[in-house]
């Protein structure tokens, strides 16, 4: 390319308007195939608008199947008829509890949400208690019922969990509060379906008061919001007919998630927008699909991973393909202290790398499997990853932090792992520096 040939200057022939297709950040006008949950949470939130104390609402289901979407659409059709009705009614939310990783800056955010911008918590300065009076005074100042949402309420710092989820609800009934005539409801919202199983009977209850699943879109369904994203995203007929059936069907295959439905297509237009296409089309959505999963873990590396965990997933996946090992829990446990010391990352114990196990089976990223030892005694568990070890291993490479970790014959590995031949490989030379540094295989 000339130096002086702009290569910015080619007009966009596929794109439209691309905010629609970040659903995260794009609320829809339309709520579509969700009438019945839709009815599940009007009866939840009935009760304050007839002048009832509001009921604490659990929203759960994988992700990318509306539970946000509808939650904020409710709440906007709630203010409005609360107004109508003059039922005084304050909505926090939805507040995302990933980004907040102590009890403190999660209430803190909640606070400052309620004050004033030039009377502000510090993010300092204050114990715990002393920010959770905060959130009370600010509560009983606003009166009448105060709503709180909050997204990935499974996120919520395990020292504040009960705080949250059974102590706020009923703060107006405890003596110790300053709360007497306002009014607490508690929705939350989570991807993780055990999430409620593994809390304490008394939050449980509290929490689970009125519970609505969503469940996973069908190929059909996702069909009809995807061309309602598309219609909005992309110029005027540049989408090929079969674009939208087959984004949907891959899309219902996998997951039923529109999230992954609208990265299709969003990588399907760049594609062809790359190749000078005017139009999109099969090719497309195909090369975009092969490619999606590597792309949405290497999210999950560079955003919703510590390094720790991520740690712990890549190795598990080594051990998944590993030839000669299970993924035994001490075997992935002795991996991990190899590649933690390649990267220099501090050590952790068995017992919290263990943590770090599950928190991986919470995300949907790894599951296991308990397994008793007869005679030895004991159990063990068996974990495998939930994804390709392909697409992990590709994503783990493109991360800043932890693309060293990986032995630099991995993917002779994954090959003979795919080829159903890892019994018969044999484990790399013992005595090659780098690979008895990052990976003993024996």
């Amino acid at each position: 390319m000339d130096h002086d040939e702009n290569p910015f200057q080619n007009e966009d022939k596929i794109f439209a308007w691309k905010q629609p297709l970040k659903k995260d950040s794009y609320e829809p006008d339309q709520i579509m195939h969700r009438e019945e949950e839709i009815k599940l949470y009007t009866n939840s939130l009935q009760d304050i608008v007839e002048g009832h104390e509001p009921n604490n609402v659990f929203v759960y289901g994988p992700t990318g199947v509306g539970k946000t979407a509808v939650t904020k659409w409710m709440r906007e059709k709630l203010q409005v008829e609360a107004k109508r009705r003059s039922v005084p009614l304050h909505v926090v939310g939805p507040i995302n509890c990933r980004h907040y990783k102590t009890a403190y800056r999660l209430v803190t955010t909640i606070v400052n949400e309620l004050r004033s911008a030039d009377d502000q918590v510090a993010e300092s300065g204050h114990s715990t208690d002393r920010v959770f009076n905060f959130l009370y005074e600010e509560i009983e100042s606003l009166g009448g019922n105060v709503l709180l949402i909050l997204d990935e309420i499974d996120n919520i710092p395990p020292d504040a969990r009960n705080d949250f989820l059974y102590d706020l609800p009923r703060a107006e009934a405890n003596e110790d509060t300053p709360i007497s005539e306002a009014k607490i409801g508690l929705i939350g919202i989570s991807n993780n379906l055990k999430f409620v199983d593994a809390l304490e009977p008394k939050v449980k209850s509290t929490l689970g008061e009125r519970e609505i699943e969503f469940g996973p879109y069908n190929a059909s369904q996702l069909g009809d919001i995807l061309s309602y994203y598309a219609d909005l995203a992309f110029k005027d007929s540049v989408l090929d007919t079969d674009v939208i059936p087959l984004a949907a069907a891959f899309a219902a295959q996998e997951r039923g998630d529109v999230r992954q439905g609208l990265r299709i297509l969003e990588k399907s237009g760049e594609y062809a927008r790359m190749e000078g296409s005017s139009v999109v089309n099969e090719d497309h959505v195909r090369e975009a699909t092969e490619n999606i999963e590597t792309d949405e873990i290497l999210d999950y590396f560079d955003d919703k991973l510590s390094i720790q965990q991520g740690l712990a997933y890549i190795s598990t996946t080594l051990m998944v393909i590993e030839p000669q090992k299970e993924a035994r829990t001490k075997h992935v446990y002795n991996l991990y202290t190899k590649l933690a010391a390649s990267v220099n990352a501090d050590q952790v114990s068995e017992r919290k790398f263990y943590e770090f196990l599950d928190q991986l089976c919470m995300l949907g990223l790894a599951r296991s499997t308990e397994r008793n030892l007869g005679r030895k005694g004991g159990r063990t568990y068996i974990y495998e990853v939930t994804d390709a070890p392909e697409d992990i291993i590709n994503a783990c490479k493109q991360d800043s932090r932890l693309g060293g970790v990986l032995p630099s014959n991995v993917y002779d590995i994954l090959e003979h792992y795919q080829k159903g031949q890892a019994t018969s490989y044999q484990a790399p030379d013992e005595l090659e520096a780098e690979q008895r540094d990052l990976f003993k295989f024996a």
